[in-house]
């Protein structure tokens, strides 16, 4: 039998503007960064997934089933296929994920893998489209998408859909450019579907409505300042929606998306430069700093005990590898 292979690579992603408020149609901005998986899938004699969490024969894990039930619904006769998924290192300390979406990478990436080996080509909206359906029944329908865009298209502004069937998510390119990036991640891994799940039992509140509109509208300032090169003015903004958010957290939906940990890191992090350092994403588990130079603020979080140090650079979307 002849084998044909296909490799690509999807990146790993960071939402630092529309945590929350991007599962209830509000406004984001995510980063594509330099940490992805990698995806090799060839026709083979038996279904064999090689992947950074163990060896799969017959069927794959969780996420690798939800990526070939998507082509079956299609219809699609998938040949046997030998895959190997591989994650950057970055997306797992000691046994913990770092937050820096390893499986809505992987999702895309695999994704990817079969439908360029069925079609030999990259069709981004296709896949797009097949591995939002995935990642939706994967995870029961919580969640905005905006991790499983970015690791297709890049860097995006970014609103969910309404529809999953139609996918007709907002997007928008936007690359942040050429800032330094870093994450400090405090070894402990946060739990971001119950998060999510406790802020839509409360969504119904009148006022929680409220405040969430108040969210999206600094961050609505926010990304268009961002457009137009301010990117200081911009972080005002983000900083009152983040006060908003976490007091909306706290005293209304009942968790706490942040800690003294993640406190104290952001108050280095903007003591010795950063523009602005905020837990992204559902938060709790790391603390993301931006600015023209990083230096000094991953030299003092690198002192501290049990806090892991990750450079971060800004990447592109899924691409072909060779």
């Amino acid at each position: 039998m002849l084998k044909i292979k296909k490799v690509v690579s999807a990146p790993g992603k960071v939402l630092w503007i529309g945590s929350y408020s991007v599962v209830f149609g509000g406004i984001s901005h995510v980063i594509a960064i330099n940490k992805r998986v990698r995806a090799e899938c060839s026709d083979s004699e038996e279904n064999i997934f090689e992947t950074s969490y163990g060896t799969f024969k017959g069927k794959g894990n969780e996420l690798i089933e939800s990526v070939i039930s998507q082509f079956e619904k299609l219809g699609i006769k998938l040949p046997k296929l030998h895959v190997k998924l591989f994650n950057d290192p970055e997306f797992l300390i000691n046994g913990k994920k770092t937050g820096l979406g390893s499986s809505s990478a992987a999702t895309v990436a695999l994704t990817a893998c079969i439908y360029t080996l069925l079609y030999n080509e990259l069709d981004l909206d296709r896949i797009h489209e097949i591995a939002q359906k995935a990642n939706y029944t994967r995870q029961k329908g919580i969640g905005s998408g905006f991790d499983i865009a970015a690791a297709v298209y890049g860097s995006i502004i970014y609103r969910r859909f309404n529809d999953i069937n139609k996918v007709d998510a907002k997007i928008e390119k936007f690359e942040i450019g050429k800032l330094d990036m870093a994450l400090a991640f405090i070894g402990e891994s946060f739990n971001t579907v119950n998060s999510v799940s406790k802020f839509i039992e409360k969504s119904s509140i009148p006022l929680f409505s409220k405040i969430m509109k108040y969210i999206d509208e600094e961050n609505e300032f926010a990304i268009r300042l961002l457009k137009k090169g301010r990117i200081e003015d911009a972080i005002e903004h983000l900083r009152l929606a983040r006060n908003m958010l976490n007091n909306l957290a706290e005293k209304i939906v009942g968790v706490k998306i942040e800690n003294e940990i993640t406190t104290a890191l952001e108050k280095i992090a903007e003591k010795e430069g950063a523009l602005f350092a905020i837990s992204p994403g559902a938060g709790g588990e790391s603390v993301f700093a931006i600015g023209y130079n990083l230096e000094n603020v991953i030299e003092e979080w690198s002192k501290i005990k049990n806090v892991s140090v990750i450079r971060l650079k800004e990447d592109e979307g899924l691409r072909l590898e060779t």
